[in-house]
């Protein structure tokens, strides 16, 4: 079995965060959703928002921020 590299897991691993944001954003556009499942997405969107700004991905913060907020509703 083939290992992946150091560089391509961060790319899977970037790319996949990006894609749990975007599907965050979709579901706090939703009003069928239940409350306990958008508090725990907001949480696990609050996370990748700490990691992605810490390695230097600073540009997303205020998209995921409101991406919370939009949630918390």
């Amino acid at each position: 079995m083939n290992k992946l590299s150091d560089d391509d897991r961060d790319r899977l691993a970037l790319h996949s965060a990006f894609a749990v944001h975007q599907i965050a954003r979709f579901i706090a556009t939703r009003e069928d959703v239940p409350q306990d499942i958008r508090e725990r997405l907001k949480g696990h969107i609050s996370a990748l928002e700490g990691v992605l700004v810490t390695s230097g991905h600073d540009w997303i913060k205020d998209e995921m921020e409101a991406t919370e907020q939009a949630l918390g509703r």
